[in-house]
């Protein structure tokens, strides 16, 4: 039977940002989300989706027209979470991993799906407690869908090298940039899409799994980036999870455009070159790079036969979406980008803030700040 892809006819914006629940007093992670989501369900104003442990809480926006639109509905459920959470004695942050959290110790969520997840995965569902920021943007087909996804694939480096912010597991540094990504890859629908020419032959992997139980639900397939039918949209799955509101909505702003550009670009009949089996074979490599190395990780270009700095490569993406983001009402928050290029991602700000004070708990006292503080950036007029 053939999938139904839920047409959106605008690139309508969803955002999903993954918090971790942090005791006020020793730092550490705590098992606060059963408690947590049963009081948001009395108050108006914000939904708390459970993840796979009880340290996480899931905040969602609702189908949001542009970029800031998305940002009101994150802040005011993020200040709405943050009392709730000083009730139960609790801070909230962002990061791909809890610095110091001891995965042995994570509660998984006592419900039906979660409970299932870790009867099948063990080991590695234990350990699958991390944070990241998902972007869905509305697509008008199914082929669209894919080939949006294909083309993509060549820019997962850009996006880890921008949101990577899991340099520490268990207390040590791993040396990464994104820690998180590195368990994500270990499960067998993780890591990066399969290239496939078109929606029909999405079905047929998508059908082939539900009927042989690999899988129940596109929830099942935890690719960096997916076509999800049921909402429309494309979803990007591959960041981390941001300390800041400002560089969230940075992130959202340069999917959105990202998508815009590619989908457009397609629609004109410029099937882009990126589309080749050589990207592909490349992009293990190219996504290792920002994993590793992050914004100074060198990526390999196919057409010229030759590595690039991720981070100029971030830089002429800029220029190519500015046009359409001035378009999407999010000049400003696409400049965010550039601010990020300007202070570091996540892990190189926890690795200076580490460097200077020793200290772990300084780190998670550091991203609690980020995450309350009021954002830097104001709107230009074009973006509003």
């Amino acid at each position: 039977m053939a999938l139904e892809f839920t047409r959106s006819p605008e690139p309508t914006l969803g955002v999903e940002v993954e918090l971790q629940l942090v005791d006020r007093s020793t730092k550490n992670l705590v098992a606060g989300a059963v408690l947590l989501i049963e009081d948001a369900d009395r108050e108006p104003d914000i939904t708390l989706k459970a993840e796979l442990t009880q340290a996480i809480v899931e905040i969602n926006t609702e189908i949001c027209r542009d970029v800031r639109q998305a940002g009101e509905s994150l802040g005011r459920q993020l200040t709405k979470l943050r009392d709730l959470a000083a009730h139960r004695g609790l801070q909230i942050a962002v990061s791909g991993t809890h610095p110091f959290q001891n995965w042995h110790d994570q509660k998984i969520y006592p419900d039906e799906r979660h409970l299932a997840i870790l009867e099948k995965f063990q080991w590695l569902a234990r350990r699958w407690n991390t944070y990241g920021m998902h972007v869905h943007v509305g697509v008008k087909s199914g082929d669209r869908a894919v080939h949006i996804m294909n083309v993509l694939v060549n820019y997962i480096p850009h996006l880890i090298a921008l949101s990577g912010s899991s340099p520490y597991w268990g207390g040590t540094d791993t040396g990464l940039v994104s820690c998180r990504e590195a368990v994500l890859e270990s499960f067998p629908t993780g890591g990066l899409p399969y290239f496939l020419p078109d929606w029909k032959e999405f079905e047929k992997y998508f059908e082939t799994l539900q009927a042989t139980g690999a899988i129940q639900s596109i929830k099942d397939i935890y690719w960096d980036i997916r076509p999800h039918f049921d909402f429309g949209t494309i979803e990007v799955r591959v960041c981390d999870g941001l300390p800041s509101l400002w560089e969230t909505l940075a992130m959202a702003a340069l999917v959105q455009s990202l998508v815009v550009w590619i989908d457009d670009q397609f629609q004109k009949g410029k099937r882009p070159s990126q589309i080749h089996m050589q990207h592909y074979w490349l992009a293990p490599e190219n996504k290792w790079q920002a994993v590793r190395y992050g914004l100074d990780g060198q990526i390999i270009l196919p057409e010229e036969g030759e590595r690039r700095v991720i981070r100029d490569e971030i830089v002429r993406l800029v220029e190519i979406l500015k046009p359409v983001a001035a378009d999407l009402r999010c000049t400003d928050e696409l400049e965010g980008v550039t601010e990020i290029l300007r202070r570091g991602n996540g892990a190189m700000r926890q690795r200076a803030v580490f460097s200077k004070e020793k200290s772990l708990t300084a780190v998670v006292d550091s991203l609690i700040g980020e995450l309350s503080a009021e954002p830097t950036r104001t709107a230009s007029n074009d973006s509003r």
